[in-house]
C-alpha cells in the first residue's frame, strides 16, 4: 500500500505527490525509475589507472563539478588535458576555458593528439565574467559533455580590469562563482557534463601553522563531489651518460580531498612525462605492486609466478608487448578495491589545506 502524503490538509498517496511534483516542474526532479536509481555513475577515465581507482567510481564523474588543485608544475592542466583526450576518445565534446591564457595548440595536441576543432574548443578569456557566461553558455547549450575552467586563481573580475591597480576588490570572484553554481547546478547534473573548476593555492598568511588556501570562497567547496589535490613527487630522470642526467617527466602526488561518490583521502602518485602525458603502464606497474598484485623479487618484478623484467621500465615494455597480461593486472587492480581486498594508504595530513574563504 502506497504511502499516505499530507499536502493542503488532504492526504495523497506517494505516487500521486511524485506525477504533481514532475508534472510541475519537469521529469529530471526526482529519480523513481529503479533503473535510473541502480545505474552506474557515468564517469570520464583521467588516463591515470592509479587515480580512477582512487576515485572509487573510475574517473570524473558526469552530472557533478569537480576541483583539480595544487602547486604550480603538479600536472594540474596537464592531467585536464588527458582527460580531454579520454573525453574526446569516448566521442564526447570539450570545452576548455582558459582564462590565464597560457596554452597553445601545439602544446595541447601534444598531450591529446591531433584535434579536431568541432570536438575540441579553446576559448581564452579577459574577464571573469567573459569566462563564466562562456561556460554557462557551454552548459546551457547542451553540446559539451566535459567543461574545463583553468583556472579560479585566474579569475579577474571587469571591475579589476578597469579600475585603479590601487583599488582591491574583496571576494568578488567568489560572488561571481556562487552565482555561477546556482544557476548552473541543477543543467550540470540533468545533462551530465563533467564540469572541472582547476585552482591555484595561496600561502595561508597570518595562520600560525601555515599551510595553503584556494581563491573561490566557500560556495565553490560546497557544490563540489570530488576534489582531487595534486603535489609534485619527485622528478623522473634517464641517465644519458656518466656526467649527464635528462629529466623526462614527474611523478605527481595526489590526494582525494572530498568525495561524494565513495571513500575520500586516498592518496598515490601517477607518472606524467614531459610532451607525452600519462604513462598508463609504468602507473599500473607502481600501483600493482603497491596492491601486491605485482610481487618484487630484488629489482625483479613478477606476476603469478612469472618474471616480468629488472626494473619499472623493462617491465613496462614487457607489458606493452603483452596486452592480454596487462589487462588482466589492471582489472585486478580495481577487483582488487572494489571489493576492499586490497588497501590503499590515505592522506592524514590536513593541516596544510584550510580556505578561509578570502581571495589574494
Amino acid at each position: 500500500m502506497a504511502r499516505k502524503i499530507k499536502l493542503d490538509a488532504e492526504f495523497i498517496d506517494t505516487n500521486t505527490f511524485i506525477s504533481m511534483i514532475e508534472n510541475r516542474y519537469g521529469e529530471n526532479i526526482i529519480d523513481r525509475n529503479e533503473e535510473v536509481l541502480l545505474r552506474d555513475i557515468k564517469v570520464i577515465p583521467t588516463g591515470s589507472i592509479s587515480l580512477d581507482i582512487s576515485t572509487g567510481v573510475g574517473g570524473i564523474p558526469r552530472g557533478k563539478f569537480t576541483e583539480i588543485f595544487g602547486l604550480e608544475s603538479s600536472a594540474k592542466t596537464s592531467l585536464c588535458l588527458s582527460i580531454a583526450k579520454q573525453a574526446l576518445n569516448l566521442g564526447l565534446r570539450v570545452l576548455y576555458v582558459e582564462p590565464e591564457n597560457t596554452l597553445d595548440y601545439k602544446y595541447i595536441e601534444a598531450i591529446v593528439g591531433t584535434i579536431d576543432k568541432e570536438n575540441f574548443i579553446l576559448a581564452q578569456t579577459e574577464t571573469a565574467e567573459q569566462a563564466l557566461s562562456i561556460c554557462e553558455a557551454g552548459v546551457k547549450s547542451k553540446e559539451f559533455q566535459l567543461i574545463i575552467l583553468d583556472s579560479v586563481g585566474a579569475l579577474s573580475s571587469k571591475a579589476e580590469q578597469e579600475d585603479d591597480l590601487e583599488k582591491t576588490h574583496y571576494a568578488g570572484i567568489s560572488k561571481l562563482l556562487t552565482l555561477f553554481l546556482k544557476r548552473n547546478a541543477f543543467d550540470v547534473r540533468s545533462d551530465e557534463v563533467a564540469f572541472i573548476f582547476v585552482n591555484q593555492v595561496r600561502d595561508n598568511i597570518g595562520n600560525p601553522y601555515g599551510g595553503v588556501s584556494t581563491p573561490g570562497g566557500h560556495a565553490l567547496r560546497h557544490f563540489l563531489a570530488l576534489r582531487i589535490q595534486l603535489s609534485r613527487k619527485d622528478t623522473i630522470s634517464v641517465t644519458v651518460n656518466k656526467d649527464l642526467q635528462d629529466d623526462i617527466g614527474i611523478n605527481s602526488r595526489f590526494v582525494i580531498k572530498k568525495n561524494k561518490l565513495a571513500k575520500p583521502f586516498r592518496t598515490f602518485f601517477f607518472p606524467f612525462m614531459f610532451g607525452e602525458g600519462i604513462d598508463t603502464v609504468v602507473d599500473t606497474v607502481n600501483f600493482a605492486e603497491m596492491l601486491r598484485i605485482l610481487t618484487k623479487r630484488g629489482s625483479y618484478y613478477a606476476f603469478e609466478g612469472v618474471t616480468l623484467g629488472q626494473g619499472v621500465a623493462n617491465t613496462a615494455k614487457y607489458l606493452r608487448e603483452h596486452s592480454e597480461t596487462l589487462d588482466r593486472i589492471q582489472k585486478m587492480c580495481y577487483d582488487s578495491i572494489v571489493t576492499n581486498e586490497g588497501s590503499m594508504p590515505v592522506d592524514d595530513d590536513e593541516e596544510g589545506d584550510t580556505d578561509d574563504g578570502t581571495e589574494s
